[in-house]
């Protein structure tokens, strides 16, 4: 909705995500912590060396614990090919499923932040996976395009809460409506709902800004509908007529660059849009990712049931959430 919306960054996929107007964005700037000091001290103070074991991660109140990601690029490529694998032989209400598509998330986020790493990658993948993995990985070099140029990283956590997001076949019907209706292609909307908040994970506690899963500004939303900016009953078919007025159908990147004015944006979105349409798995484990967010300390995880009604210090959040930092280096 730019022109009504200014775009502002912090993430996610990242989406993985994109927030607007004073809003933060999840998921767009990748953040590289620096090298963990804590994963094995030798002491040299007498003759016997000894190593301590490195800190155990704690799990964060769900049980599950943030993945860790090797710190080269073979083993990191190789541990991805694995993955996508994994989810796309198992069975999506497979218990494993949730925490493989989030470390499938973190493997893109972290290959994706180096550049001499993605063509040995995408040269080492599997036939049937090289141009999964190869989207994949435009998408993310698209995201750190959007928040190029956005300013240092935020020393805060932001005013969110984290909430469950519909299911991913209750999305996928609202989509199909809403492509039935005005001809916009389900997969565009998909990608969009997962570059705005992750699907919906996000809520943002401020009413200030852009608003619901959607991330509309009420004045742009109260144009195109009638119903409630915070349903995605209501937005995703509000966010479909949108980009009808944009130009869409017939011109997508008119109508993407209209609801977001950059051209990466637009690129990460059709990436994306592009994955989903033409492999049903990238969608479904996309919607299990997590939501990250890049602060001025490291890329942090915020699972279900993250809640600030004000913007903390992320350094003094980490010490009652010590499972939002990354694990030491394997």
């Amino acid at each position: 909705m730019r022109g009504a919306r200014a775009l502002t960054v912090a993430l996610t996929v990242g989406v993985f995500t994109t927030g607007c107007a004073s809003a933060t964005r999840p998921e767009l700037t990748d953040v590289t912590l620096a090298p963990s000091t804590s994963a094995a001290v030798t002491s040299t103070s007498n003759p016997t060396t000894t190593t301590e074991a490195a800190p155990v991660q704690p799990p964060a109140p769900d049980g599950r614990i943030y993945p860790s990601v090797p710190a080269d690029q073979a083993a990191a490529a190789e541990r991805l090919y694995e993955v996508e694998r994994l989810l796309h032989t198992i069975d999506p209400d497979d218990p494993e499923w949730p925490d493989l598509a989030h470390e499938q998330q973190m493997l893109y986020r972290t290959i994706g932040r180096h550049a001499d790493w993605l063509r040995p990658t995408i040269d080492g993948a599997p036939a049937d996976l090289a141009s999964i993995i190869e989207t994949q990985l435009a998408a993310r070099r698209a995201i750190a395009g959007i928040s190029s140029g956005a300013g240092p990283a935020p020393a805060n956590v932001p005013a969110w809460e984290i909430i469950e997001p519909l299911p991913a076949g209750e999305l996928r019907a609202l989509y199909d409506e809403a492509a039935a209706d005005t001809g916009i292609d389900w997969a565009v909307l998909a990608a969009i709902n997962l570059i705005e908040t992750g699907f919906g994970r996000i809520d943002g506690l401020s009413t200030a800004g852009a608003q619901g899963p959607m991330q509309f500004l009420p004045t742009t939303f109260a144009e195109v509908s009638t119903g409630d900016i915070d349903d995605p009953h209501d937005a995703i078919p509000a966010a479909a007529a949108y980009l009808v007025r944009r130009g869409g159908p017939e011109n997508m990147h008119r109508a993407i660059l209209g609801y977001n004015n950059s051209n990466s944006y637009v690129a990460a979105v059709t990436h994306y849009a592009n994955l989903f349409r033409d492999d049903e798995r990238s969608f479904l484990a996309a919607h299990a990712w997590e939501i990250h967010y890049s602060a001025a300390i490291g890329d942090l995880w915020f699972p279900v049931g993250y809640r600030r009604e004000e913007p903390q210090p992320a350094v003094e959040y980490l010490v009652d959430a010590p499972w939002s930092a990354p694990p030491p280096t394997p």
